[in-house]
């Protein structure tokens, strides 16, 4: 693929059209995985594309990052980082018609790694944003909150406040965001800690304490039964916070090698995936106290697993990819798989389910679109391809009407007529 400079953007459709209005509940796409599920009811995403067809713009991004872009109204926001120890910050808005920058920010990080390489986090946490900014999360331990013009509202340093990150692998965990306050996971080889941020000022409405207990996995908030809460997935345990008071409701322990892919939730029951056969899990919630032995609903058999990318619910199935690029589905009622197929390669972003299709979209630039009733020998709806130049791969992504935002290591790809 051509990478064009930041200065200039190729509009391979033409709008004539201004801008169109969006509604919050079912356009925006404001956080990892959007609303924390990697779902949206929005059909008529675009179907086709290839280098040369259905690319509406392209912007290359002013450092690297594995986060994905997430959008709110018209306005596409990315984060990366540069320099040799990725001691530059970047947040970057973009339009969301067009891809013309809007503006760019960049800070001086409050610390940086001996080292950058593949198998450290890069630009990994993916920001939020709700209509009062973004809030942006990196490594070097630096939260920032702007307005939507790019001004600064408030920024700390963890690591100044808490300690260095310790590890071999960085730091990945996203943000997440709930009506009044940012949650973030911090993680770690040393003392570790779970924070529920004010989005006004930036101050801790609680924290809590946990021993070293490593994960990059990004909590999901939800609401069940009028408790709001926050579940965290880690290093050995599956566990809920209550938003309110940071109080831990209920816990299961034993679990292992969940520590890449984030919970997902029907609002009934949580699943866990993990890259550990007979790890991955369902958790019925409503539960108190170790709950290992009232809620597990089921444990996966053997050989289904799940990998970089996040389970999907849709209807009465669970999707996983394995590490192999295998897609799996299984029965949400007990975990039997029910078929296995082979996607075009394996995934890094979670897969989409949106109101009249299937997406999962491979690390090597190769897009798998479904019909929202797959089986294992249904026709794809569409194997879309973009080059991916070596050691790049697809991170992550985000949807609006008729747009989907693909995030590459150093560029947005915006598909869509």
């Amino acid at each position: 693929m051509v990478r064009i400079p930041t200065s200039t953007f190729t509009i391979l459709a033409i709008t004539a059209l201004a801008a169109p209005q969006f509604s919050t509940a079912e356009t925006n796409w404001p956080a990892f995985r959007g609303n924390g599920n990697s779902t949206t009811p929005l059909k008529d995403l675009p179907l086709n594309w290839s280098d040369s067809e259905g690319i509406a713009w392209q912007a290359d991004l002013s450092g690297y990052g594995q986060s994905s872009p997430v959008i709110w109204e018209d306005t596409v926001y990315a984060t990366s980082t540069g320099g040799d120890s990725k001691e530059k910050l970047f947040v970057e808005a973009f339009n969301l018609d067009s891809g013309e920058r809007r503006w760019i920010k960049e800070f001086k990080a409050s610390s940086a790694p001996k080292e950058v390489n593949d198998y450290i986090s890069r630009g990994a946490p993916t920001p939020v944003v709700d209509g009062a900014g973004v809030y942006a999360f990196f490594e070097s331990g630096d939260l920032i909150a702007l307005n939507p013009s790019g001004e600064l509202r408030w920024q700390r340093s963890l690591t100044a406040e808490y300690g260095d990150f310790l590890g071999n692998h960085g730091v990945g965990s996203s943000l997440v965001i709930t009506p009044q306050s940012i949650v973030l996971l911090i993680d770690h080889d040393g003392p570790s800690y779970l924070l529920n941020i004010d989005k006004a000022t930036g101050t801790n409405r609680w924290k809590v304490d946990r021993a070293a207990r490593v994960s990059w996995a990004t909590p999901l908030y939800l609401n069940h039964d009028n408790v709001e809460q926050i579940i965290v997935s880690s290093n050995g345990e599956v566990a809920a916070f209550r938003l309110n008071d940071g109080e831990k409701l209920w816990w299961i322990e034993g679990i292992e090698k969940n520590t890449v892919n984030a919970p997902t939730t029907n609002g009934e029951i949580v699943v866990i995936g993990s890259s550990e056969p007979t790890n991955t899990m369902a958790i019925t919630l409503g539960g108190t106290g170790e709950i290992s032995k009232s809620h597990v609903k089921w444990r996966a058999g053997q050989g289904v697993t799940s990998s970089f990318g996040s389970p999907l619910i849709h209807g009465d199935t669970v999707f996983l990819v394995n590490r192999a690029g295998a897609l799996q589905a299984t029965n949400l009622k007990d975990g039997c798989l029910l078929w296995e197929r082979r996607l075009p390669g394996s995934t890094w972003a979670s897969p989409l389910s949106t109101g009249d299709r299937l997406y999962f979209f491979c690390k090597d630039g190769s897009t798998a679109v479904h019909p929202l009733d797959v089986t294992r020998t249904s026709k794809e709806l569409a194997t879309n391809p973009l080059t991916v130049a070596e050691g790049d791969r697809v991170y992550g992504f985000a949807v609006a009407p008729e747009r989907i935002v693909i995030r590459l290591a150093e560029q947005l790809i915006a598909v869509g007529e």
